[in-house]
């Protein structure tokens, strides 16, 4: 193991904060949200005869003339269109759409802001109460600092970097990908206690316990990335499972140099100590 290979792992995450925090200076929030989360008005729209590439054409129209949120959702019996807005008068909306594509039927939800907002303040404070008291089990569990720390670090990073890279790939924070979200912290501290185990047992035989650990460990986030495309192909990134598993594919594959580069590398540095 390239003890080196660390430090890409460290300008990654200092670039993945940095990014963060430039948004939530720059919009007010480090991440873009969901009409759920920050309300105002869902328009889910049924089209008479119209094919997938011209309510695509469509979505594209509205989002560069009107500036709103809009995507497809596609199911055995037809091709939606969902429109996120809110400031605009939605009845010439539909006015307007109905002039492209003919309507079939549609539904408005309203969101309240205001709740909106407390499920919002909820969503922050249940991921800082989850990373805390994994934080303290992890101490409690291993009671040595450095390896601790290892991992308090590897979650962390995994999850600055999964918020970064859903900037990037514009994939908003809802309810959905929020859960998914709680699960990324899971599945990283799964993967950092069967290294960390595996290497203190044996101070002498680093490489040894470290190849065993990380061929278990990729088996099982391989698997799980499998299943997870699996389900993405199946439902559609637009459905809830589907983003749910895009964010858990992602977290995923940020985990493994997390753990396998960044979690290692301390661990060895420390049992290289220790053994001095």
């Amino acid at each position: 193991m390239n003890r080196k290979l660390i430090f890409l792992t460290i300008i990654f995450l200092i670039i993945s904060l940095g990014f963060l925090s430039y948004k939530q200076i720059t919009t007010g929030f480090f991440i873009d949200k969901s009409i759920e989360l920050k309300g105002g008005n869902l328009i889910t729209i049924s089209f008479y005869n119209a094919s997938f590439d011209e309510i695509s054409d469509l979505r594209d129209m509205l989002q560069k003339e009107y500036k709103v949120a809009a995507y497809t959702t596609t199911s055995a019996i037809e091709t939606q269109l969902s429109v996120e807005c809110s400031g605009i008068d939605t009845n010439q909306l539909i006015k307007d759409i109905n002039k492209t594509l003919e309507i079939k039927n549609y539904e408005i939800s309203k969101i309240d802001p205001k709740l909106s907002a407390n499920i919002l303040n909820d969503i922050i404070y249940s991921i800082i109460f989850a990373f805390v008291a994994i934080a303290i089990i992890i101490f409690i569990l291993f009671r040595t600092l450095i390896p601790s720390f290892a991992m308090v670090l590897c979650a962390f990073s995994d999850i600055v970097i999964t918020l970064f890279l859903m900037n990037i790939l514009s994939i908003k924070l809802s309810i959905a990908t929020f859960t998914a979200l709680l699960m990324v912290l899971g599945y990283s501290v799964d993967s950092d206690i069967l290294l960390t185990t595996r290497v203190l047992k044996s101070h002498e035989n680093f490489d040894k316990q470290y190849k065993s650990a990380l061929k278990t460990g990729l088996t099982m986030s391989i698997t799980s990335m499998v299943g997870l495309i699996a389900i993405l192909l199946i439902t559609g990134y637009s459905s809830v499972f589907g983003q749910l598993a895009s964010v858990l594919i992602i977290s995923l594959i940020v985990d493994i140099p997390n753990t396998w580069i960044q979690n290692a590398t301390i661990l060895d540095i420390y049992l290289e100590k220790l053994r001095r």
